[in-house]
């Protein structure tokens, strides 16, 4: 993928029904996924507008606006937290004279910088075709001319878009059928670990904490304060203690996996969902929240429904509120009061990680007893 332009400008829409606190938060985030890919955001916008415009999305003069505005701010890409379509897009750069990107389309720049192994790679190439296939249509319209007579339809630049089509359609092909082939070298290599070793897997919203975590009960990993900083699952295994019984040390295999965001592109979900077989084939789940977060109620039903999108609503699970550090007496209370069941954790300082390591000794002799699901896991 070509580089991106330095600076960008960021824009959302507001409708009748949004609040304010809602828009500035996914601005917000917007910023974080810009400098996660190396943009400098420049300024940013809430679009208030009724309705959708179905040829730019936002509004002809609230785009002239922002144009202006990002023009004089020096920058050269216009960033949409909405999911937009090919012809919006390409309506918008033609408007605005700016490259234009959508968050869907951010997300997946990302994961093409961050994608280091062969399936990480495959995964985030089907994502990417996927996600542009029904964007084709329009590309070659610098190709069609004008043509008449009895039965003559469209212009020479369909040859083309078909044949983008076909070819595009055949990678996809190509790379399912290669991720196929990686899930089932995967199913072979658990079915070669020991069924009395449980198998957990770290599951949360992007940047919560998991790879900190991971390396606190391993002692292996390379936490990072980025978005998306895992895509490719990482498992290791931790030692949970000594068997009072038979003096035999006890472990567990701890799999790190990539992080959930709101408004998760459905062609990444798809995609991931080999890795993400790591989560589903476990025998129970940490699930990797930061309490130092404003946003944590959201983040808990962000990573709720994704995990019931991939097949895990069942699954047995501890909520590990990690960076508690971070927080004040008074908040830590309410975070109390609000999760019973979870667990106060610092990755860094090692606090809570007897209470961690103590619920996964339950997974030795069978799944952990039964318990009441919280809100965020109905």
């Amino acid at each position: 993928m070509p580089e991106l332009p330095a600076r960008c400008y960021l824009i959302a829409h507001q409708g009748p029904q949004d609040h304010d606190h809602d828009i500035e938060v996914h601005l917000t985030e917007l910023e974080e996924l810009a400098r996660a890919c190396d943009l400098e955001p420049a300024g940013r916008e809430r679009l208030k507008r009724a309705t959708i415009d179905s040829r730019t999305f936002y509004g002809k003069g609230q785009i002239e606006a922002v144009a202006a505005k990002a023009r004089n701010l020096g920058a050269t890409l216009l960033l949409c937290d909405n999911e937009l379509s090919g012809s919006q897009v390409r309506n918008l750069e033609k408007a605005t004279g700016f490259t234009c990107l959508d968050r869907t389309g951010l997300i997946l720049a990302i994961f093409e910088r961050r994608a280091q192994t062969r399936e990480a790679r495959a995964q985030v190439e089907l994502a990417r075709y996927e996600y542009e296939l029904p964007r084709l249509k329009g590309a070659w319209t610098h190709l069609e001319r004008q043509v008449g007579g009895v039965g003559v339809r469209g212009g020479a630049g369909e040859t083309q878009i078909e044949v983008d089509r076909r070819m595009t359609r055949l990678r996809i092909s190509q790379l399912k059928r290669e991720l196929e082939h990686l899930q089932r070298v995967r199913r072979t290599q658990g079915q070669g670990r020991s069924p009395k070793v449980p198998r957990i897997a770290l599951v949360g919203y992007t940047n919560a904490g998991k790879t900190s975590l991971l390396k606190a009960l391993t002692g292996e990993g390379e936490p990072r304060n980025l978005l998306f900083a895992t895509l490719d699952t990482t498992t290791r295994k931790a030692w949970l203690g000594v068997d009072e019984e038979t003096h035999e040390p006890r472990h567990a295999l701890v799999s790190d996996t990539v992080g959930f965001i709101r408004k998760l592109p459905h062609q990444l979900v798809a995609a991931f969902r080999s890795t993400l077989g790591e989560v589903r084939t476990a025998d129970a789940l940490l699930v990797v929240a930061d309490a130092s977060s404003p946003e944590l109620e959201d983040h808990l039903k962000v990573v709720g429904s994704t995990l019931k999108e991939i097949g895990c609503g069942d699954h047995p699970r501890l909520l590990v509120l990690n960076q508690v550090d971070r927080v004040t007496r008074p908040r830590r209370l309410d975070l109390k009061r609000a999760h019973p069941g979870a667990v106060q954790a610092c990755a860094l300082t090692r606090e809570g990680l007897e209470e961690v390591r103590e619920w996964l000794l339950e997974l030795v002799p069978g799944p952990p007893r039964p318990r009441e699901l919280e809100p965020w896991e109905i």
